[in-house]
């Protein structure tokens, strides 16, 4: 057991503070397990083939939605196994970040299920679906209002992260963190900033309709920073690590 944690201890980096599970971390799993039961109750149970062809064209939104809480759930955990902060205003600020995950879960699985329902009609030239989709699922007009939901719960959720970490780090003397660990916490804080402030992009877009008749279009596809953006990150944060590791 004790091997199993220090090898943990080695992979993070870090000397694990909150490996006990406490009721904070049970209640966040919960929540996080509810948005996942909430991805699938929003689809009813097929009554007929019909129904069941539908339900599994829902695949993709579901799997894609269910990865990125996964990736959010992730994030949670790290932080809790790293600092074991369980105080009155990190419980508070979890709060938070539980609300937006949960208000996050819907506009997530609609804005996927969107893109898939239009790149199936563009890829197929299916005019009938593009025409149900901009007629009976969204309005044209309302396309920016939803691309700002999804872009202010995303945003959100990982800001939410940052401020977990900046005052993970001004409890640094507190938690008798290593330059290592402060380093690392650091490079947490730039990865959680890109993921907050790319969906803001996204909606300054949106908000003050910067591409005209293509605000949609280009609000959605500002997402692709992230292919451009984190790759870099990574790279200057492992270059960090492994300058401090030199010089160490």
């Amino acid at each position: 057991m004790k091997q199993k944690i220090q090898t943990s201890q080695e992979k993070l980096g870090f000397q694990l503070r909150g490996l006990e599970n406490t009721r904070i971390e049970s209640l966040s799993d919960g929540v996080f397990a509810i948005a996942i039961g909430l991805l699938l109750l929003s689809s009813s149970p097929p009554e007929n083939f019909e129904q069941l062809r539908d339900f599994i064209k829902d695949f993709i939104p579901f799997a894609g939605s269910i990865s990125i809480l996964m990736l959010i759930w992730y994030q949670h955990y790290l932080y809790f196994i790293r600092f074991g902060l369980r105080d009155s205003g990190t419980t508070a600020i979890n709060t938070i970040l539980l609300f937006l995950v949960l208000f996050y879960t819907y506009p997530l699985k609609f804005l996927i299920r969107l893109l898939v329902d239009i790149y199936t009609a563009l890829l197929t030239d299916n005019k009938e679906l593009f025409n149900r989709i901009f007629t009976e699922t969204i309005k044209p007009e309302d396309t920016s209002e939803l691309m700002i939901i999804y872009g202010l719960g995303a945003s959100g959720i990982f800001l939410v992260f940052v401020w977990l970490n900046v005052r993970s780090l001004k409890k640094k003397k507190q938690l008798l963190l290593s330059q290592q660990e402060i380093l690392l916490t650091q490079n947490s804080v730039r990865i959680n900033l890109a993921m907050g402030l790319i969906p803001l992009i996204s909606v300054a877009i949106s908000l003050f309709n910067l591409g005209g008749s293509y605000t949609f279009i280009i609000s959605g596809f500002s997402y692709t920073l992230y292919l451009i953006i984190m790759p870099i990150l990574a790279f200057l944060n492992s270059k960090r690590l492994e300058n401090f590791k030199t010089s160490t």
